[in-house]
């Protein structure tokens, strides 16, 4: 070995500690002196037994020893450690070369074989291989204990980033129904900064951000010692109370309102004014559930204008009537997708021949044995974007209901019916699947919609409709700003005056006056007229006294699953 690599490895063997084992006094005072060249940290044994009790009572990087000693010899010394430990190195330094006990040692894992007198280009090889392998392990454990340090950190970083909004730097909505589950907070306070979209409008999204910090700041620094701050979607806020009264909620939000009403939020020369709306609840087991009832609240105040806060009170009506609302959307997007909305039936009769000649298909649900009006889904359809569906689903069942009859029928569509253009190929499709002559079919529309901003294009739909041979009925005539040359444009083939006039005619000679009024006047146009509300026999001859061709209500039948004959 080379000057340069002897020089290397005493570097590293000085860094190491050994345990030497040897019975023969001058034998292990002679090695002792060349092993103190290479390592700071030698101990020694005289025996085996004294070797075992020095490795048990200390930790050593190297194990050098005889074979032949009292009481525990080399090659037992080893076995024991050997079901103890089996990675640190150890040698055999021996004057015997017998073979059986070369195949003892690579039995039990000994690393080195040396024998005596040291030979010592054999003995710095030997070294060298073990000091690699030490510095190889000692490397591969450092590397792992900084892996593992780095991944730690690195979890620690991920978590935060999953527990902690980006700019911010507040606990976010996945923390707080972490804490939710383990904290005491009994009241949620949902802050909304009012009309922030005019902030990011007007100065931009970065600076918008740097305002959403200065108010997380605000907030956080007069947060109340038994509150909680987190960032949410969006521009909005919580405030996680513990231990709060009803009284102490007031006063934390009447707080709130006076803080920002007497501070503005300063960014660069800028100073804005920041308001809130605010809606509280009470927490709830189920936190979506507080969370909504926040959302409901948070509502009401939006309604009152900026700087305004509601508390979610189950009993008050408006909070009922909105959940219940909302209820209704999802039941509705139900019955929607599964098809649970189904055609009923109300007969409609020719006054002059007195016997029914159509019908008027009315959508009805169905929830179990329950059937559901549509006072309680129409309008949540529309809001859901879904009332296109629901009228797809009555032309197609009722078409399947009268294809093996001959009775006309009159099915309703809305505004959005005759903006989305997908009906002339529905129906197209639809006639000729059920073999339905378009002219046994009547489509009602409510008069409002003829009066709509965009009426050219509905206009255009309807007359497109009744070139393909259906016919058109405005319901509810009368109610809404009636226009008569409106109507010219559609060329109408009915008129359905509205219950309003109807079902007062008995008493209310005005009504009269103006049915009467209306009957001639679409008389003149060749419109044939309907009435609805007809609900008993003195109304029935009023309106076949005042000329209306149709009559329709409970005195002629209810809407039923089957027709009414």
């Amino acid at each position: 070995m080379n000057k340069e690599d002897l020089g290397t490895l005493m570097q590293s063997t000085k860094k190491l500690s050994i345990l030497y084992i040897e019975d023969d006094k001058g034998a292990r005072e002679s090695t002792l002196k060349f092993l103190e060249t290479l390592f700071s940290k030698i101990d020694t044994a005289r025996d085996g037994e004294e070797g075992y009790l020095k490795y048990k009572n200390a930790k050593y990087d190297i194990i050098l020893t005889d074979i032949n000693m009292p009481k525990l010899n080399g090659i037992e010394l080893i076995e024991r450690i050997r079901l103890e430990d089996a990675s640190t190195p150890i040698l055999i330094l021996s004057a015997h070369d017998d073979r059986e006990y070369f195949v003892q040692s690579i039995k039990y894992g000994v690393d080195g074989y040396i024998l005596k007198p040291i030979e010592l280009e054999q003995f710095f090889t030997i070294i060298s291989k073990v000091v690699k392998r030490i510095d190889l392990e000692k490397s591969i454990f450092e590397y792992q204990n900084n892996l593992e340090a780095k991944v730690e950190e690195k979890t620690r970083e991920l978590r935060h980033r999953y527990y902690h909004e980006a700019y911010t730097d507040l606990p976010n909505s996945k923390k707080l129904q972490a804490d939710i589950l383990e904290k005491d907070f009994n009241y949620i306070l949902l802050l909304d900064i009012s009309n922030f979209s005019t902030i990011n409008k007007e100065y931009g999204k970065v600076f918008a951000n740097h305002v959403m910090v200065k108010t997380a700041n605000a907030l956080e620094f007069h947060i109340h010692k038994k509150a909680k701050l987190y960032k949410i979607e969006s521009d909005r806020f919580i405030i996680a109370l513990k231990d709060a009264s009803l009284e102490n909620v007031h006063d934390y939000c009447d707080q709130i309102v006076s803080f920002f009403d007497t501070r503005n939020v300063k960014v660069d020369d800028a100073e804005i004014h920041i308001t809130f709306n605010i809606g509280v609840a009470k927490v709830q087991d189920d936190m979506s559930e507080t969370l909504i009832n926040c959302e409901y609240a948070l509502d009401k105040s939006k309604y009152l204008g900026s700087r305004h806060y509601e508390i979610f009170d189950n009993e008050i009506n408006c909070f009922r009537d909105e959940k219940e609302a909302v209820r209704w959307l999802r039941t509705t997007r139900t019955m929607i997708l599964e098809e649970k909305i189904e055609p009923y039936f109300q007969p409609i009769k020719d006054v002059a021949k007195n016997e029914i000649l159509k019908y008027e298909v009315l959508a009805r649900g169905i929830l179990g044995d329950k059937i559901i009006a549509p006072i309680y889904f129409i309008h949540p359809a529309e809001k859901l974007g879904l009332i296109t569906s629901v009228t797809r689903m009555m032309i197609n069942k009722s078409f399947n209901f009268f294809k093996d009859k001959t009775y006309q029928f009159s099915i309703n569509i809305t505004e959005r019916d005759l903006l989305e253009e997908y009906m002339f190929d529905f129906l197209n499709e639809k006639t000729k699947q059920y073999n339905i002559a378009p002219s046994r079919v009547t489509f009602e529309i409510l008069e409002n919609i003829t009066l709509a901003k965009n009426n050219a294009k509905i206009t255009q739909q309807l007359n497109l409709l009744r070139e393909m041979g259906f016919k058109i009925a405005i319901d509810d005539f009368g109610i809404e700003n009636s226009n008569f040359s409106r109507l010219l444009e559609i060329n109408l083939d009915f008129i359905k005056i509205d219950g309003i006039f109807i079902k007062n005619l008995k008493k209310n000679n005005k009504n009269r006056t103006i049915t009467k009024a209306i009957v001639n006047l679409s008389k003149t146009l060749g419109i044939k007229t309907i009435a609805e509300y007809v609900e008993d026999e003195d109304i029935y001859n009023i309106i076949k006294e005042c000329g209306i061709d149709y009559a329709q209500g409970y005195y002629i039948g209810k809407p039923k699953a089957g027709l009414v004959l």
